[in-house]
Formats: structure tokens, sequence, C-alpha cells
């Protein structure tokens, strides 16, 4: 699949068809092909939809700001809003905006760590 693009340690948490649109005389309109969106355990990888898997973005928990999921123009779509400014307005494809939402904000989410450190029997 794309175990290419991983690092050690990562994994797939999910992969998601999407188109960037802009907002242009009162409407979404896609700019550019359809492209692969793939939450891992620690980045968020943007990546053309052919066989080769270019490598087109990569955004890092610290990046992002928010994410949440929207209509744009009668289709299931995304924003996700950068800490230097910028929105990603995405479409999503059949109704999986509510999945990638839940990916990035479990990838966001930092790990838990137990509340009780076990104890080391004295030597």
């Amino acid at each position: 699949m794309v175990t290419h693009l991983l690092e050690s340690g990562e994994y797939v948490l999910g992969s998601y068809k999407v188109q960037r649109v802009n907002w242009v005389n009162g409407e979404w309109f896609g700019a550019g092909q359809w492209l692969r969106a793939l939450v891992t355990n620690r980045r968020l990888l943007i990546v053309s939809d052919n066989h080769r898997r270019d490598l087109a973005e990569t955004i890092v928990p610290p990046d992002i700001r928010r994410v949440w999921n929207l209509c744009l123009g009668r289709r299931d779509g995304i924003l996700v809003a950068l800490n230097d400014g910028r929105r990603l307005y995405m479409l999503v494809d059949w109704s999986q905006g509510n999945k990638l939402v839940r990916d990035i904000n479990e990838m966001l989410t930092p790990p838990l760590k137990p509340r009780i450190a076990p104890r080391l029997r004295p030597m």
C-alpha cells in the first residue's frame, strides 16, 4: 500500500479520497485532481491518488489548530484550520467526512499516560 511513506513506528488510522476546493463566485469548485488523505498516528499525509503515491503535503499535529466536518455545496467536506492562518477545505468521497475528522482528532490527541506508575520492588 503506502508503507514506503511511513516512518518507523508509524501506522495508518485511515485512508480517504479527497479533493481540495475553493470558494469562487458563490460556489465551491474543485481545485485539481482527487487526492488520498492518509491519517497516521503522527501526521496527515496528502498524496496523489495515482499508483506512484507521490507525496503532496505533510501536516503534523502542532500545525493543526482545529478540524471539523461541514457541508460544501451539498457535498460532504472538512475544514482543517492551520496555525499559520491557512484553511484547507476538502471534499470527502462518499460521506466519509465524519470518519476523517474522527481520525484526525485521534491523531491530535496525545497518548494516555497511566495515572499510577508501576512500583519496582527494591533489590
